[in-house]
């Protein structure tokens, strides 16, 4: 027989007394029950808490991610432009004989290193419309793509020429007699990324257009557009002069697809006189 425990209420006016029996061995279970409650209970909110902590930290890791990945999509799209702005640049170095420096102004007497002229020749994201191209320009690829369009009136001097022997003898663009104050057109619609100063060429425009084509305008006797300028094919972009190292006004002119100088007489329309 179990143990058993006895309680007598005994009322304090003089009322019938209440007696309750109560069993150790259930007073025992009822404990250890409320116990386990109250450590399932703990262990519950412990949990809890570590629980919500590391969801709190994974939304801040998803966040911090996010974030990294968003960085990470910046630097390559930065990354990428400068790459296309070395490689413009690149282009234009080449085409102004290699060992030019990039002019400030139109002035030759204030020049910049290579690094200082890709900061300021504004090469950005949006030279990516005229480097990769667009539907509307591969649609009319004769009349917008390509630079056929012959810059300024006058006469042929000098035709394209290659020396790969003696390459300092190659011509690599040709030479236009005109008069001077002459307008000069672009040769394709496209987007300015130097005009300025060198000391050869003088006054000089380069503008790119689609599908990796670049046109040279040198020895001009005023630039008509800045860096990062918009131009339409048949604009006027500057005017026929004699400046840096020239003997009679002309224009210089250069046509270089991805990286390479073509002969402009393969593309310009021979519509002038």
């Amino acid at each position: 027989m179990s143990k058993r425990i006895n309680v007598i209420l005994v009322p304090g006016e003089g009322g019938d007394s209440k007696q309750f029996s109560l069993s150790i061995f259930w007073m025992k279970v009822v404990a250890l029950m409320f116990f386990l409650a109250v450590v399932v209970i703990a262990i519950g909110a412990s949990t809890y808490t570590i629980l919500a902590r590391k969801a709190l930290d994974f939304s801040r890791l998803q966040t911090e991610n996010t974030r990294l990945e968003m960085e990470n999509h910046r630097i390559i799209r930065v990354a990428r432009e400068v790459d296309q702005g070395r490689k413009i640049l690149a282009q234009i170095i080449r085409s102004l004989g290699g060992h030019l420096d990039l002019g400030r102004s139109m002035s030759n007497t204030d020049s910049l290193t290579l690094s200082e002229a890709m900061s300021e020749s504004s090469v950005n994201s949006d030279l990516d419309y005229f480097l990769e191209g667009n539907s509307y320009a591969i649609d009319n690829i004769f009349g917008f793509g390509l630079p056929t369009q012959m810059p300024v009136q006058g006469f042929i001097s000098q035709k394209f020429s290659e020396d790969h022997i003696f390459p300092d003898r190659s011509h690599r663009g040709i030479d236009i007699a005109g008069k001077t104050g002459s307008a000069i057109l672009a040769a394709a619609s496209g987007r300015t990324v130097f005009s300025g100063w060198t000391p050869y060429y003088g006054n000089c425009i380069i503008v790119a257009h689609t599908d990796g084509y670049l046109t040279f305008y040198g020895h001009n006797q005023l630039n008509l557009k800045d860096v990062s300028v918009e131009v339409l094919q048949s604009e006027p972009i500057a005017m026929l002069g004699n400046s840096g190292n020239s003997s009679a006004p002309h224009l210089h002119f250069e046509i270089w697809k991805d990286g390479v100088p073509v002969d402009p007489m393969e593309f310009v329309r021979m519509d002038l006189d």
